[in-house]
């Protein structure tokens, strides 16, 4: 990915942020840089198919706390990294982790296939991937003011990579999102900010 245009995206959805401030964890205080407030602006509707090609849209995880990440599955390095990040969050979380829908969003539907989502996720399935054609991908994307481009690789096998923001969101028990969270976060800070969540 380049890393210049992932911080032109992120700063573009800025623009749309209510406010971005450093929050602090309710347990002990202690600042957690790169955590956004959203406006509701940020709608977090999203209608698309998981891996068993089944319809899934943002109203059937109303009454969780959703942790929404956007992805794909032939990312090299940055999305593997925060897909572990996820994971070590619900185990961190230990019995809250029944309050949180930890859900992934792919940015890259024409190969984030329902069964290329399936065996990407078989390491834990307490994840919830999602993909769809590409104007479902795009609609869940303008739910949450997520910026992502494909970028053609003619020397690489792969044909293409797509850049795109690097972010976790958080939702209220009723699907609207609340902050937004850069990449790079640890599982302890973002343990943090769900149990807050979930507490409200």
């Amino acid at each position: 990915m380049r890393n210049v245009k992932l911080v032109l995206g992120a700063i573009a959805a800025a623009a749309l942020f209510a406010s971005c401030e450093r929050e602090t964890s309710s347990s002990n205080l202690i600042p957690i840089d790169g955590v956004i407030r959203l406006s509701d602006q940020f709608s977090g509707n999203f209608a698309l198919i998981d891996k068993n090609g089944a319809a899934v849209d943002d109203e059937d995880f109303e009454g969780k706390v959703m942790l929404v990440y956007f992805g794909f599955t032939h990312c090299p390095d940055v999305c593997p990294g925060d897909v572990g990040v996820m994971s070590a969050t619900l185990n961190a979380l230990g019995d809250d982790a029944g309050e949180v829908a930890p859900i992934f969003i792919s940015v890259d539907p024409a190969r984030d296939t329902p069964q290329a989502l399936s065996d990407y996720f078989a390491f834990d399935e307490r994840i919830t991937a999602l993909t769809g054609d590409e104007d479902a991908a795009k609609a869940a994307r303008d739910g949450f003011k997520v910026y992502a481009n494909i970028e053609p690789l003619p020397d690489s096998a792969l044909e293409y990579t797509v850049n795109h923001q690097r972010m976790f969101f958080v939702t209220d028990r009723a699907g609207q999102p609340q902050i937004a969270i850069t990449g790079g976060i640890g599982p302890d800070e973002l343990t943090q900010l769900l149990r807050r969540q979930i507490e409200a």
